[in-house]
Formats: structure tokens, sequence, C-alpha cells
């Protein structure tokens, strides 16, 4: 088309429009399919057409004739977003399609603010469907099949290529093989297609990048896969003129955003439980001010603590959300994560003055059976999420909880080393009777366990003895202690002086009144399955995360800051099947591997 003709065109629409404004709808959805790749591709394949149009052109066209009806008709939105969500792409067309259409609806985000926030909602629930779908079809894969396959960059376009006919599966039917075949194959376009998202989501929030102390990687002209080239953008760049866009202008953008992703996150991802990339968008945006850190962290704090009529899982979810976010974000100051974790120890202590409340009314009313109070672990669903998150934050950031010399802070002192009081609480909770050490998930156990022990802040191994031991469904603990003794090494802090001693017993009651935790696999397969923000993996979208993101091997022990072991006896305690050595190889791969998904396809950048 020529530009004259395409001039004459947009002219003739808006005067249609002025005179017959019923024209409007069927206006507007054909626009509306007009921002798909479909739409272009029967214009330059249907019968008869020889010309080729150039794609990117058609988009910009019509841009033009949506910008010049949003000047006639300023609440055009209202009629515009219907058609928009309608011809959204499914989630399971292929990624161009999807790329073309998102593309296109972030171009119009930006001259129709009216649907800034409805379209980026709209971007990151296809995102978070896809998200999903990739980790049920993970479920579902073949083990073997998963470890050895790792889907390389080159390979995420979603094309067929040679290696996919030379895939080793191990079995010899010949339709399971295929089966399984075509299911790698649907998780790596899944894959690349989230990929690709995400990243056009990274960029199109990064418009005020420029404020973050963290610089932030720019878009790539060659960044689409599909062809496609991205509508020219109105936006303005960090070299903006001030005359442009100011400097407050710029951080009200970024403000706005980061509150638009927030209501998102707690309407849509956090209810999610089994999202995997989707919830980095919040952890990158984050990053940008500490302002924004305190108020994602605000908002996942309340969930978990503070609103009981919440569900369950949704707490138990946020309880996941701010150990992963403390642990894993280097934007995370330790003041943060420091009063974080004292608001977390502030409720395991209620929760254990509950629990002892729990069986001090039972023997008052005289409903203890002949082995005590049985209650499932199901109660205490979140009081394990939340103990979790502490076990899991202070093997990450124990170097934060530790008392400098030059701190004037009230303190723990623990073999040589001072703590801060909020952690206090850590020694009544994993020798109570809801025993935390059995039911959160034992990768983390095990590796708080060591570090624990190493740094002189409690002792584990014998409660976790005990557990190994039991031949039982449930956990047994008189209300004072474990119910076998444990030998504890010298220098590590023991239960007999316990910090609530009216909490140890119930006045005129036996002492051997007991509590049992009736294991639920339910709460357990929760809390070992979510972790909200383990490592990156999707090689395009990754050079927003890298540079803000605690490895493991960042933090892992080093033999300088463990403790020298006095007590020869200590290396008794066998935890597992494995050596020491070798059991803390296999602990430290598994935090730097922990997912939400035992087997999982990683995409490694070539």
């Amino acid at each position: 088309m020529e530009d004259a003709f395409a001039k004459s065109y947009v002219d003739l629409m808006s005067m249609l429009i002025s005179a017959r404004p019923e024209y409007l709808s069927a206006i507007l959805a054909q626009i509306a399919l007009g921002f798909t790749a479909r739409y272009v591709s029967d214009l330059n394949y249907g019968k008869g057409r020889e010309a080729s149009f150039d794609a990117s052109l058609m988009y910009e066209r019509q841009h033009i004739l949506l910008q010049r009806l949003l000047s006639l008709i300023p609440t055009l939105s209202t009629t515009l977003e219907p058609l928009l969500i309608r011809n959204f792409p499914h989630k399971r067309q292929d990624k161009a399609e999807q790329i073309a259409y998102i593309q296109n609806v972030l171009k119009l985000s930006e001259y129709c603010q009216e649907l800034r926030d409805r379209i980026l909602g709209l971007v990151v629930d296809r995102a978070i469907q896809i998200d999903v779908e990739i980790q049920v079809e993970l479920e579902d894969l073949d083990e073997g099949l998963l470890e050895s396959a790792t889907i390389q960059e080159g390979d995420a376009s979603g094309e067929s290529s040679e290696e996919d006919d030379n895939l080793s599966i191990n079995s010899d039917d010949e339709d399971y093989r295929k089966e399984e075949k075509t299911s790698l194959k649907k998780v790596t376009e899944m894959l690349a297609k989230l990929d690709a998202i995400l990243k056009l989501l990274f960029e199109d929030l990064n418009v005020a990048g420029a404020l973050s102390h963290h610089p932030q990687p720019r878009s790539s002209s060659s960044d689409s896969e599909s062809g496609l080239s991205t509508p020219t953008s109105t936006k303005s760049t960090p070299d903006s003129s001030p005359e442009e866009e100011t400097l407050e202008s710029l951080q009200a953008t970024r403000r706005s955003q980061f509150l638009t992703l927030l209501t998102i996150f707690d309407r849509t991802i956090i209810p999610t439980f089994k999202s995997r990339y989707t919830q980095f968008l919040l952890f990158w945006h984050s990053s940008l001010d500490p302002e924004y850190t305190d108020l994602f962290l605000g908002l996942l704090v309340s969930r978990a603590l503070f609103e009981p009529d919440q569900p369950a899982v949704t707490r138990s979810a946020a309880a996941s959300y701010i150990a992963s976010l403390v642990s894993r974000g280097l934007f995370v100051d330790r003041d943060s994560a420091r009063r974080t974790v004292g608001l977390l120890c502030q409720y395991l202590e209620g929760q254990l003055d509950h629990a002892d409340d729990l069986l001090s009314e039972a023997q008052q009313n005289r409903e203890l059976g002949p082995d005590g109070l049985k209650i499932s672990a199901s109660q205490f669903s979140v009081f394990y999420a939340v103990a979790q998150a502490v076990f899991l934050v202070f093997c990450f950031r124990w170097r934060d909880f530790e008392i400098t010399p030059d701190e004037n802070e009230e303190s723990v002192n623990r073999a040589g080393r001072k703590w801060v009081a909020e952690l206090d609480v850590v020694q009544r909770m994993i020798t109570s009777p809801l025993n935390p050490l059995k039911h959160c998930s034992q990768n983390v156990v095990k590796q708080f366990a060591r570090i624990a022990q190493k740094t002189g802040f409690v002792y584990c191994n014998g409660v976790l003895e005990n557990n190994k031991r039991a031949e039982w469904a449930t956990s047994v603990y008189t209300n004072s202690a474990a119910s076998t003794p444990i030998k504890f090494p010298s220098g590590a802090t023991t239960p007999t002086t316990p910090r609530h001693p009216s909490r140890q017993s119930v006045p005129g009651t036996p002492s051997t009144a007991r509590l049992f935790v009736v294991a639920d696999s339910t709460v357990e397969n929760d809390i070992n399955a979510f972790f909200p923000f383990d490592p990156y993996k999707l090689p395009g979208s990754s050079s927003f995360i890298d540079d803000i993101y605690r490895e493991w091997s960042m933090v892992a022990l080093d033999e300088d800051d463990s403790e020298d072991e006095e007590d020869e006896d200590d290396h008794d305690v066998v935890v597992g099947e494995m050596g020491e050595e070798e059991e803390e190889v296999q602990l430290g791969h598994s935090f730097n591997e922990m997912s939400i998904s035992p087997r999982r396809v990683s995409m490694a950048a070539t």
C-alpha cells in the first residue's frame, strides 16, 4: 500500500466514525484482528495474492488509525478492551503469534493509558497460564528423559531439529518413545514461548529502569525470532531531555507499574501454586527501589501472618515467597531481613503457645486419650510453612543475623557467637511437640541443621535422629522436650532452661502428657514443593535477573566460618546414608537446583 492511500484510508475511517458512530465496534474489531500475526499471514498467502505485505508497516498503520480514532472518541477504550481480549491468541498458539500480538497491545498501552493496567494484567495472565501448563507437563514426563534433556537457546524457537530425532529414551515401547518425545518437544516450545513473553514484559517495564541502582539490559533489535519488528515506541528513553519527560514523571511511571504488578500478583500469581517464572516480574521490579522491596515484603507478611481469614494454602504460599525473596534477593538488605525474620519468629512463638494451650485445655477437660492429644499437621500448616521460611532464610543469611561487636542490640549468646534476640524462639521450636524438623522439607532441614551446628547456633541432629528412628507416622514428644534424650555437643545451647517455663507444663496434670502430630501428606507435599524464586533458567530473559540474584554458591559455608568440632562423639549422629562430606556436597547441589518440581527441564544458554 502506498503511504498516500493509507493516509486517505485513515481519513475515511475518521469521517465515517464521526458521521456513523454505530460502525465503531466493527472497525475496532478489525483493528484488534489486525494486531495478530495470522491476519498478515492471511493477506500474504490468500488465494490470488502475489504481493508480500510488510508486517511491521501493517501494524504501524493500525496504530496510526487507532490513535486517530482515540483522539475523536476518548471513551473508545471501553469498546476496545473486550475486543482485545477476544483476539488474544490462545496459549497453545505458536510463539510468533503470541509475540506479534503482545508487542502490539503493549504498544497500544503507551498511548491509551486507560487500558495500561488491564493490558499488563492480560499479558501476565497469559504468561502464568503457559507457566503453569509447563509445570503440569513436567510432572508427567519420564524422569530419566528429563535428566538427560537440556533445551539449548538455539533450539528455543520451538522448531523441530535433528536433535529431536536423536533423543534417547530408555524404553522398548515405540509408542511410549513417540509420546515422550512429543511431550518433551511441547515443553520445549512452551518454555521458549514463556521466555519470549517475559522478555517483552521486562523490556516494557524497564521504561524507568535508568533510575535503578542496578542497570538493566536494553532491548535488542534482533530480539524477536518471529521475524516481526517491534512497532516504533513512543516511550522516552533514559537519554530524553528534561522537556520530554522529567525525573518525577519517570518515578511516577515506575511506581504506577509496580503497584499494578503488585495488584496482579495478589489477585492472580500468589493463588497459583505451580507458577515457576512469572513471579520474577515482581522480583525484578522490587529491586528497583527499597520502597518497592518493603511494599512487596509487607504484602507477603500480611497475607502469611496477619490475615487468618485467608485460605491456608495462600498463607503458606506467602510464607514461601517471603523465604525465597529474602534468601535470593541481593537487594534485600540486612535490616529488612532481620525485621522480616523477627515477625516470622513472633508468629512461631504464638503458635507454640497455642499448641501448649490446646494440650492444657484438653487436660483440663479430660479429653486426652491413653496416648495423649492427637492433632493433624494440617491444623498447623501455616506454622510449618513459616518455620521452613525461617530455616531457609537462616541458611542463606545467617551472617546477617550475627551481632557484630560494633552493634548495641539485644542478643542471644551461643557458643561464642551473638545472635539477634528474635531467633531465640528457634531452640524452643525445634524441640517442641510440633516437631517442624520432621514435617518441613528435608533438604532445607538438613542444610539448616548442618549450618546451625557449625555456627554454634543450635544443635538439631539429636531431634533428626529421633525422627529417623521413629517407625510410626506420628511424631511423639513430651511437652517439655523430645521423648528421647538428646545429646548436645560442647558449647551448643540446650533446651534444659526454657525461655518460657510456664509453657512447658500444665499445673495440676501429669508431666508426661503428650501431644501427637499426625503427619499429613498434603501439608508436607505443599511445603516440599514450592520454592517460588528458584534459579532462573530462561536464557532470553535471564539477564534481567542475574545481577540481583543470590546463588547458593555465594553464601555456602566456608571452612573458615565453621567452628572446630571438639566432641568426637558428634560424628556418631548419622542423619542419612551418605558420609558427612558427601552429604554436604549433595545438600549444596540441592540448594542450587531446588525446584517446585523434583523433575524439570532447563533452558541453558549455549
